[in-house]
This record gives C-alpha cells, sequence and structure tokens, in this order.
C-alpha cells in the first residue's frame, strides 16, 4: 500500500510542471509596429508624398515597490503586471507571477522585438512602449503609412513607493500618394 502511495504521488509530482500554461510564465501582450522615416531616408519628391497631421498620444504608467513584489498597472488599469522579488544569494530578481489584462506594447521600426529572455518589463520601457502602441493606432486611423520622426519623452515621478511615469509620443503622419 505504501508502495502504491508512493508512485501515484511521483506521478503526480512529474505531472505537476505540464499543467502550467504558457501564459502563466509571461504577460500577456498586444504588439504593434509601424515603419519611422527621417528626412533623409524619405528620397521622394515632394509631389509623392502628404503630411496628413501631427498627432500626440500619451500613457501612463504607476509602479507600487515593497520589500515583496512590484506590481506595474495603467492608471485606467487596462493590465496590471505582479512580480515577486526573490533574494537569493546577497541579489534581488523579480519573477513574474500574474498579469491581468493586455500590456499593449507599440515598436518603431523594427520587428525584431523579442530580444530578451527575461518575462521582466521595467515601467519605464512599458509607458514608453505603450504610448507607442497608440501612437501607431492612432497613425492608422488617418491612413498614414510611416511617422514622420517622431519624439517620445517620458518624465517619472515618485510619491512614496509608488513610481509614476507619463510618456508622450508624436510625429507627424505621412501618406505616400501613388500614381
Amino acid at each position: 500500500m505504501k508502495k502504491c502511495l508512493l508512485k501515484v504521488a511521483l506521478v503526480f509530482i512529474l505531472l505537476i510542471p505540464l499543467s502550467v500554461n504558457a501564459q502563466d510564465l509571461i504577460p500577456t501582450t498586444a504588439i504593434s509596429n509601424i515603419p519611422a522615416v527621417s528626412i533623409r531616408d524619405l528620397n521622394l519628391s515632394r509631389n509623392d508624398y502628404t503630411i496628413l497631421k501631427t498627432i500626440t498620444a500619451t500613457a501612463i504608467v504607476y509602479s507600487d515597490n515593497s520589500k515583496k513584489s512590484r506590481k506595474i498597472y495603467e492608471e485606467n488599469e487596462e493590465f496590471t503586471l505582479v512580480y515577486d522579488i526573490i533574494k537569493e544569494n546577497g541579489k534581488r530578481y523579480l519573477d513574474y507571477k500574474s498579469c491581468d489584462g493586455v500590456v499593449r506594447l507599440g515598436y518603431i521600426g523594427s520587428t525584431d522585438i523579442y530580444n530578451s529572455d527575461s518575462n521582466y518589463i521595467p515601467a519605464e520601457e512599458i509607458v514608453r512602449r505603450l504610448a507607442l502602441y497608440r501612437l501607431i493606432n492612432l497613425a492608422k486611423e488617418y491612413g498614414a503609412d510611416v511617422l514622420f520622426e517622431p519624439t517620445i519623452t517620458t518624465t517619472a515621478t515618485a510619491t512614496g513607493k509608488t513610481l509614476i511615469y507619463k510618456t508622450e509620443a508624436s510625429a507627424k503622419l505621412i501618406k505616400i500618394i501613388n500614381k
């Protein structure tokens, strides 16, 4: 009887890793990207394109820090990320715990967006990527082909153990004229 219980327990322990969903291991994200150009890169005559307008998008993200965890969330609660703080051998590590909602991230020009093997995304990067995501979606609504020389600014303030990041992204929208 003891051997049977031991075998059942062993099988159960071995099957636990198989029950973990991939989505539990990384934050849920939605990605957008768009090409950006500089004045030199256009290589078009002025009659080949039109400047639709200048647009701006803003994002605000909070980072609550405690001794045991870090909580990163968007001001309207679009998402909440929680990381546990692990102390091991005198070093601190952030270990992904949970994500409520979808973290929306925008990238300019690059399709190689997964350049880290870590599941930790710093709040200051999230807020910049969220503002870019919103800027890209605005550009799509206006039918733009590219963003012309985007500008991104981020400010950070602190209130107690909460850091508040605000990013404003702006760019001119370019539409290529097909002749």
